[in-house]
């Protein structure tokens, strides 16, 4: 039993919590809600007027300028950020307003970015740097660079619980800290909430029907997660070495940024549309009808590639999304699959493969397609992890 002091000990604690998760979860819903409204405005402006993607050259060269002027002494991006939870490096606050700005101004100028990243990086630089203005303990920071992954990612995305599950389980792949389950949650959820006041919608895109369960789709399902697991090993693996290669024949940063918009200007004049421009999220519906093209995920990958390789910032994980999404269109017509349950598990299994998070990836398959397909979604998620092997995007992850 506990006596009186420790009962009122563990009662501030308790309080102390609660009132750092609802803080992290209503300043982070405000810069994650208006971060997506920036991130849409300057996609509708791009797309409205086609004219911005001559801006993809010397894009790059602002944005290799602006982090060589603004972050270099704090540069690290995602990876910086997930070695904050597991040791006592610092994350600097300039990440806040550099990844704010070059995101959105990547998505103007038309690089095939995403925003996970950038969430990752704006909600655990703000985390952070909370915890060390009210001078909290190691582990307390720790947990509040979780909670601001958490927060900031479900303001952008919708996605609560997923978010919550993703930045547990982000560190350290095979171990999560429980006791910050509760904490994560609750800032997750506030964020989400305060992001919704002001405007910014949840990724939500609910299967149309009911699909019943069956065997032989279960197999269909594990041939394609399987599939997607492997592309998501050779997406990452042509990330992390075209950076190496791509610096070794340029070694000039503003050239090789340069250069990579040029190329990706010419992609975009010969393929118009903007389909493979920005993140793509938009495409994903037109994909749940079975309209996707066998070639539509491999010119996907050519422009993230490209995107990444120019300096762009934003993230890897949306565009994976739009991936696993045409991938598995594709596949519908060749099993006879529903189109929309095949869209969900590739764009799961990509998720799974390309962050080595299989319970993230499988949360955020039942928050936005519903609980409906669960056992699919289990069994992708599954399937992939296997497949995609210990390479992700964020070299800083460890494995249990």
């Amino acid at each position: 039993m506990f006596n009186n002091k420790e009962m009122q000990e563990k009662i501030i604690k308790a309080i102390r919590i609660i009132a750092l998760s609802l803080s992290v979860g209503v300043i982070l819903g405000l810069a994650g809600g208006a971060f997506y409204l920036c991130i849409k405005k300057a996609t509708d402006i791009r797309r409205a007027h086609p004219s911005f993607l001559l801006l993809l050259p010397i894009g790059a060269v602002l944005i290799n300028f602006f982090y060589n002027w603004f972050e270099k002494e704090a540069d690290g991006g995602t990876n910086r950020v997930i070695e904050a939870v597991y040791s006592t490096k610092p994350v600097s606050i300039k990440m806040t307003a550099s990844i704010f700005v070059t995101t959105v101004f990547s998505h103007l100028c038309g690089a095939s970015v995403g925003r996970e990243g950038a969430a990752l990086q704006l909600g655990g630089s703000v985390g952070y740097n909370l915890a060390r203005a009210l001078r909290l303990n190691d582990d307390e920071k720790n947990m509040c660079v979780v909670m601001g992954m958490g927060a900031c990612f479900s303001a952008l995305f919708g996605t609560p619980m997923a978010a919550a599950v993703f930045a547990l389980e982000i560190a350290v792949v095979g171990r999560t800290n429980p006791r910050w389950l509760f904490s994560v949650l609750l800032s997750s959820y506030t964020a989400r909430f305060t992001a919704a006041w002001i405007g910014a919608p949840n990724l939500s895109m609910e299967l149309a029907a009911e699909i019943p369960f069956s065997g032989i789709r279960i197999v269909y399902v594990s041939v394609i997660a399987a599939v997607c697991g492997l592309i998501s090993l050779a997406f990452v693996t042509l990330i992390r070495k075209g950076m190496k290669r791509s610096a070794e024949i340029i070694s000039d940063p503003y050239l090789r940024g340069f250069f990579c918009g040029v190329a990706l200007l010419m992609l975009s004049l010969l393929f118009r549309g903007q389909e493979y421009n920005g993140a793509g999220v938009e495409m994903i519906p037109v994909f749940m009808k079975g309209g996707a093209m066998p070639y539509q995920f491999i010119l996907k990958i050519v422009f993230t590639l490209i995107s990444v390789w120019a300096g762009y910032r934003g993230g890897e994980i949306v565009p994976a999304l739009y991936i696993g999404a045409a991938l598995g269109s594709v596949f519908s017509n060749l099993f006879g699959v529903y189109p929309e349950l095949a869209c969900g598990v590739g764009m799961v299994s990509l998720f799974c493969g390309v962050t080595n998070c299989p319970m993230a990836a499988f949360v955020i398959g039942i928050e936005i397609f519903g609980a409906g397909s669960a056992p699919y979604f289990l069994a992708a998620s599954a399937v992939a992890f296997i497949c995609s092997g210990r390479r992700g995007l964020y070299s800083a992850q460890r494995w249990d």
